[in-house]
């Protein structure tokens, strides 16, 4: 996600929590956003997908959960044009403190059982919970397969180029792929 959602409203300072175990504090912003094959990125707007998130301390990190509710826009697989995907995700992930993977035994650092590696999770950066990979995930593992602005979109002409969701083309769409054509030919000799 080299160009993807990096807005500064989503790092959050969590010092005073982590100071104060089993403390929780409410975070909730909106964010203008627009979905790409590589992710989301902010649109600069005024958004209206809100993330509503509270934060709660652990011993271990920080629980965020929440939701996160609102439009993305999006451009549909068919047409290209851009289109508003009402979503409402509910989130629960865990940001650990830094280092929370390994236990000393024996002299040796090794992996505890129950961890997955930090690589695999969000991690606790600085006193600072980074939610932009969090809305990332969540919005992007909530999409529809097929982005579509209506179920009856037609998409464009593969010949013109126009959007049939205005009216016919006019094209001939009887050409064959010469490929194709001896098939023609044998359909032709049954049918005659």
């Amino acid at each position: 996600m080299a160009d993807g959602l990096n807005s500064r409203k989503l790092k959050i300072s969590v010092t005073n929590l982590q100071k104060k175990v089993f403390s929780r504090e409410r975070f909730s912003t909106y964010l203008d956003v627009g979905v790409k094959e590589d992710g989301l990125y902010e649109r600069g707007g005024k958004g209206d997908l809100k993330v509503d998130l509270w934060l709660e301390s652990s011993p271990d990190g920080i629980r965020a959960r929440g939701d996160i509710r609102g439009h993305a826009g999006m451009e549909c697989t068919r047409c290209l044009k851009e289109y508003q995907l009402e979503l409402y995700i509910d989130v629960d992930e865990f940001y650990r403190r830094p280092g929370l993977d390994v236990v000393e035994e024996g002299g040796r650092r090794t992996m505890r059982e129950d961890e997955a590696p930090e690589e695999d999770g969000y991690v606790i950066q600085e006193g600072t919970i980074d939610l932009n990979l969090l809305v990332n995930d969540a919005v992007m593992l909530n999409l529809p397969i097929k982005h579509l602005c209506s179920e009856d979109c037609r998409g464009l002409c593969s010949i013109c180029g126009k959007d049939l969701n205005q009216g016919e083309c006019g094209c001939s769409r009887d050409s064959i792929d010469p490929r194709l054509e001896v098939l023609r030919t044998l359909l032709d000799r049954e049918e005659g």
